[in-house]
């Protein structure tokens, strides 16, 4: 896979200051890995885990785009690495929806 050079000149959305960059410049892997941490946090919550279970869904959806090979979804860098953990995250997410799902439903 080649690598394709890192031009922070010629991108409007990178900022010149090292300041804090807004959610809208985060890139996708790191929004998978948040929404992995976050849905399997709520995952174990009885009626929050509804949400778990959209934020699981979405989180391997925007982990599976931010390890996409071709990088045709946005022009920025991605951070692959992150984009994984948001995917395990989210999938041990939606396990634990469905096993809890089932438990509670038990009851």
């Amino acid at each position: 896979m080649p690598l394709r050079p890192r031009s922070d000149a010629a991108s409007p959305r990178r900022r010149s200051s090292g300041g804090k960059r807004s959610s809208g410049d985060m890139d996708l892997g790191t929004r998978a890995l948040l929404l992995g941490v976050g849905s399997l946090v709520l995952s174990w919550v009885p009626l929050l885990n509804i949400i778990a279970f959209l934020a699981g869904l979405m989180a391997v959806a925007f982990g599976l785009l931010a390890r996409w090979p071709t990088g045709w979804l946005t022009n920025e860098d991605t951070n692959p690495r992150r984009g994984l953990w948001g995917v395990v995250l989210g999938a041990i997410a939606l396990v634990v929806f469905v096993v809890t799902a089932v438990r509670y439903s038990a009851l």
